[in-house]
């Protein structure tokens, strides 16, 4: 060894022919090779060895301990790494991570199975630059009222750029008087919007493209038009608008609701 070192300190070897020569990685090599250049500094080269190495020093699992990583590793369905490792401690008094038994699943075979492939997420409708530009309405029906068991709807409506709340108000049903009633309080407090993002509903979608429905007509008059949703799960602001409507007092509801 002293004699390879020597040769590539005097440039008679390439580090990759020396490290090969050894045995070596060429990380390992240049480390043992600083090693062997503090020995040359004080004119110790003749007599340098390389320390000893670390060594695995892990002790050697018992076998009731393996036999308990198999049983848990091998039910169906199979425990957790940590499970496995706990259950080791609690009933061996072994002391396991949960990276070592997971490095012994690998090794015997009883590794877990990778997940499956998930279906891709949907194409993220970007959110509108201008203001007016898009509205996302929709209806959400809900037990508002703890003493009803009926479901009435509120009818919600945000602008997709600001994110505020042009309209909100209960009704007792989803019908187009409800929104003959609701859209025009927002359009005098806001303005009219060039889109209105809806779903499929039979109030505005009709399975005829050249045609449109009655509040599609009135809405068109304005010079407003519909926009439709691909899934229910489009609208993203639903979601939002009942968490944070539900937490209100009955009273406070009643007040904002409408009859129709």
């Amino acid at each position: 060894m002293r004699h390879v070192l020597a040769a590539f300190r005097a440039e008679e070897l390439k580090a990759p022919i020396a490290a090969s020569r050894l045995g070596l990685s060429r990380a390992r090599f240049y480390r043992l090779y600083a090693d062997y250049l503090a020995a040359c500094a004080y004119h110790q080269q003749g007599s340098w060895a390389p320390s000893v190495s670390g060594g695995d020093h892990a002790p050697v699992w018992p076998p009731e301990v393996e036999a308990l990583l198999h049983k848990r590793l091998d039910s169906k369905p199979p425990a957790s790494y940590s499970f496995a490792a706990s259950e080791v401690l609690r009933k061996c008094h072994f002391q396991v991570d949960r990276a070592q038994v997971r490095r012994w699943a690998v090794e015997n075979n009883l590794a877990h199975p990778k997940p499956t492939q998930g279906s891709t997420a949907p194409v993220k409708r970007w959110q509108r630059s201008r203001i007016g530009e898009l509205w996302q309405l929709d209806a959400t029906p809900h037990r508002w009222f703890p003493n009803s068991p009926r479901l009435f709807p509120m009818i919600n409506m945000l602008d997709d750029c600001s994110r505020v709340f042009t309209g909100s108000k209960i009704y007792e049903r989803e019908l187009l008087l409800a929104y003959l009633d609701f859209l025009p309080a927002a359009f005098i407090e806001y303005g009219l919007p060039l889109e209105i993002y809806v779903d499929f509903h039979s109030l505005f979608f009709t399975h005829d493209p050249q045609a449109l429905t009655q509040l599609g007509r009135a809405l068109h008059f304005y010079g407003t038009s519909f926009r439709y949703a691909p899934t229910p799960q489009a609208k993203e602001f639903v979601s939002y608008c009942t968490l944070s409507v539900r937490s209100k007092t009955a009273p406070e509801l009643a007040a904002t609701a409408g009859a129709v």
